[in-house]
């Protein structure tokens, strides 16, 4: 990637603790990164995680697949830094982590003004999509188990 990192900008790095996921931050410059974790990106500590900064290096953790969002051209990156270092040291909107309403990626983007995860929209339209397949999946199954009777029903000589 030819893109040089500039304060302000978001940043992702895939991880691979229990399933593919991207974990978020905020680059704020010199070789560091602000963002939302469990210490050492230990998923067993969410209940403990809180905003903090690290190296980029550290951001990384070994590994090489990352992508960023650069920061909007109407937004004051100093701001975005500003915003970032603001939540350190302690819970993002001073609440507990949880997966679906204040993780990493809530916290980086809150950092460029609005509190969202689309890993979590993403997940969740999925999740709706495949319960409708499978009820319609069941409907359709039940429907034709229900014709079957019938047909085998009306077979029967008595």
């Amino acid at each position: 990637m030819s893109y040089k990192l500039r304060a302000g900008d978001l940043v992702q790095v895939k991880r691979w603790d229990p399933v593919p996921y991207w974990h978020w931050g905020v680059y704020i410059g010199n070789g560091e990164v602000i963002h939302l974790s469990g210490a050492e990106f230990d998923l067993k500590a969410k209940s403990s995680a809180n905003v903090h900064r690290v190296t980029w290096k550290e951001f990384l953790g070994g590994s090489v697949e990352w992508d960023y969002v650069p920061c909007p051209s109407n937004i004051d990156r100093a701001e975005v830094v500003r915003r970032a270092k603001s939540a350190e040291g302690g819970y993002f909107r001073n609440r507990p982590y949880d997966l679906i309403s204040n993780n990493c990626e809530h916290f980086a983007r809150w950092c460029h003004g609005e509190a969202e995860s689309k890993q979590v929209q993403t997940a969740t339209k999925w999740a709706v999509f495949g319960g409708a397949v499978a009820v319609v999946g069941a409907g359709i199954l039940g429907a034709i188990l229900s014709e079957d009777k019938e047909e085998k029903r009306k077979e029967r000589p008595y």
